[in-house]
């Protein structure tokens, strides 16, 4: 639980008096029917204060800050534990302890022990120094929860009556005061400081230890995962609580130069921690509750405020009230934890509510304490955080184990799903294949339809407009030569439908034939054609493009040849580093390619469709009284 060092140094200074008696009075009314199963729970041994019957006399008597010796009178007659707020209320300063005891065997060593003294002190026996605190005037050394032992034997050991003097300077807000003083046998005494200095000391700093590192793997996890808000709220509630156990052990008040501000701070750290707590059980819950979340840092800031105004002579009550309502707060929150384990039924919720339901006992044992109903003055509260460690870790492994079946799970439903999956594109795979196999004929079936009409079509063309031209005066030679033209054009297209390698014969070569087709072809019909090549010897295409190419320019002359009503011709084709130029002219009848678009026929239509697949522009245009076929292709086909 988190307020044990709030409850140890406020828990014995309440006034009997007052608005705080009241509110101590209604309080244990509504605890009262707990307290038989804490009673059971804690033994007597426990909870009772041990006062040393050994000594005959314990005295006390009040000094200023500046006092090095006690006075000479004013001693009265106390008990251990010694309060003195509730003696001289309102004191701040000095007040000197007397404990007296006879020995009667000088030779035998005695052991002393003193549980604590609040805050700082100086302890000597038979007028010799045993020990003093580093700094007895403000701010105070803070030695309210570290017990002392000391061996006495000859010669500071004397027969007859021994003096133990105790100075113990302390503030009226903080129960200033002598603990319990033991004397007996070294090894009886010793024993006995040990466990004591495990219990206040050692078990402290190994709380803080357990807080600090639940604290940073938490915060560290709410990172990864921020939306496990649920875990940054742990892990604040940790670290504050760190933060706030180090008033068990810490001696002084750095960073804070006041005893007053530092117990502002412990109880600052107090309400954090109780509302860190509060956040992280509404965030187990099924939704979220914005009211209450704002309400609970409402009450932190007030409270903060509040601290922080209280002047030193009200510090005693302030800080009264704010252990009892973060108290109220954190046991409401448990039950409301309680609630939603119940409500949820989350195996990881009911192991952590298992392990609060501890705490609420431990914690309504410590407010017994704290409310003087129980004469104790230990405090089991940071002994409980060992348990929240446990109940973590099971929540955490539960979660863990979880979370690895689920992913089990999911990973063989994903191996289903990716067999299945794999099947249906194996299915889909083997249809598109069957798909691309009959698009693939289709095309090539379409290429072999364009290379006819482009090729064998072109020649045929030029043929028949020979034979009807001069029939009569065509010798049989050039029958001959026809039927080779057409057999060799035939060729070029069987040769090029089964070849798939890059050619290395230059474009330049391969248009050397179908020039002088083509300009006999002109020559017969009285049509002058003009050739200009440039940049094309070293020019190497694959031959499907080298085809295109051809095919483009010879169905350009073949339209000239067929439908131009010609005298004149000009082919250029000149290639560069950047592009390769295509350009027949001929200043036949012609027509506007863009206007008669719709109308164009078969020729005109495979040369374009050539021309886009080569990735170039095709146009044609009705300029000067010419017509100009002019095709550009990018520069990587040059």
């Amino acid at each position: 639980m988190p307020y044990q060092e709030h409850l140890q140094e406020t828990g014995r200074q309440l006034p009997h008096t007052g608005h705080l008696r009241s509110a101590r009075t209604r309080f244990a009314t509504l605890i009262s029917l707990l307290s038989g199963v804490i009673l059971l729970l804690f033994p007597a041994s426990a909870i009772t204060a041990t006062t040393a019957a050994a000594f005959q006399r314990i005295e006390a008597v009040r000094a200023d800050w500046n006092a090095q010796t006690p006075p000479a009178t004013g001693w009265t007659t106390v008990t251990l534990p010694d309060d003195w707020s509730l003696r001289w209320p309102g004191f701040d300063g000095v007040v000197w302890y007397r404990l007296s005891w006879e020995q009667t065997d000088a030779t035998a060593p005695v052991g002393l022990m003193m549980d604590y003294l609040n805050m700082a002190g100086m302890v000597s026996l038979n007028g010799v120094q045993l020990s003093r605190d580093q700094s007895l005037t403000e701010p105070l050394t803070r030695a309210w929860n570290t017990p002392r032992y000391w061996q006495a034997s000859p010669p500071l050991l004397r027969s007859g009556q021994n003096i133990l003097l105790i100075r113990v300077s302390g503030l009226a807000a903080y129960q200033p005061g002598l603990g319990p003083v033991t004397l007996g046998t070294p090894t009886d005494i010793s024993a006995r400081y040990t466990h004591e200095y495990w219990l206040r000391h050692d078990l402290q700093l190994f709380s803080l230890a357990v807080s600090a590192t639940l604290g940073c793997f938490f915060l560290a996890l709410w990172i990864l995962r921020r939306r496990e808000a649920e875990f940054g709220w742990f892990g604040l509630m940790s670290l504050t609580w760190w933060l706030y156990a180090s008033n068990q052990i810490k001696l002084t008040t750095w960073p804070f130069a006041t005893t007053d501000a530092w117990q502002a701070a412990v109880s600052i750290l107090f309400l954090v921690y109780s509302a860190s707590f509060t956040m992280f059980v509404l965030r187990n819950g099924p939704r979220r509750h914005r009211r209450t979340e704002l309400a609970v840092w409402a009450m932190v800031v007030f409270g903060s405020i509040a601290m922080c105004l209280t002047p030193h002579g009200r510090m005693q009550e302030m800080r009264a009230w704010l252990a009892l309502i973060p108290v109220l707060t954190y046991i409401a929150s448990c039950f409301l934890f309680f609630y939603f384990a119940w409500r949820q039924r989350r195996v990881e919720q009911l192991i952590l509510a298992a392990c609060l339901a501890i705490f609420i006992v431990v914690g309504i044992h410590d407010l017994l304490v704290f409310l003087k109903i129980l004469d104790s003055n230990i405090y089991y509260s940071a002994f409980a955080s060992q348990i929240q460690m446990v109940a973590m870790a099971l929540v955490l492994g539960w979660r863990f184990v979880a979370n690895l079946s689920r992913i089990e799970c999911f990973n063989e439903e994903l191996h289903v799903k990716v067999e299945s999956a794999k099947e249906a594109l194996a299915q889909t795979l083997k249809r598109e294949h069957e798909l691309q196999v009959v698009n693939v004929r289709l095309g090539e079936r379409l290429n072999l339809a364009h290379d006819l009409h482009d090729g064998l079509g072109g020649t045929l063309v030029s043929s028949i407009a020979t034979l009807e031209h001069a029939p009569e005066s065509i010798p049989s030679s050039r029958f001959l030569t026809i039927l080779k033209e057409l057999r060799d054009d035939l060729r070029i297209i069987i040769d090029t439908a089964s070849s798939y390698q890059l050619d290395e014969t230059s474009l330049a070569e391969m248009l050397a034939p179908l020039r002088h087709r083509f300009g006999v072809l002109f020559e017969s019909q009285n049509i002058v054609c003009r050739w200009q090549l440039s940049g094309i010897e070293d020019c190497h295409l694959p031959t499907a493009q080298s085809l295109d190419i051809m095919r483009i320019l010879q169905e350009g002359l073949t339209n000239v040849l067929k439908h131009s009503r010609a005298s004149r011709a000009h082919v250029e084709l000149r290639g560069d580093a950047s592009e390769l130029v295509l350009r027949i002219r001929d200043n036949g009848i012609g027509f506007d390619f863009p206007m008669q678009e719709s109308k164009a026929g078969t020729g005109m239509k495979s040369m374009q469709l050539r021309t886009s697949r080569l990735g170039g522009t095709f146009e044609v245009r009705r300029i000067d009284g010419e017509t100009v076929l002019n095709i550009t292709l990018l520069h990587r086909y040059a």
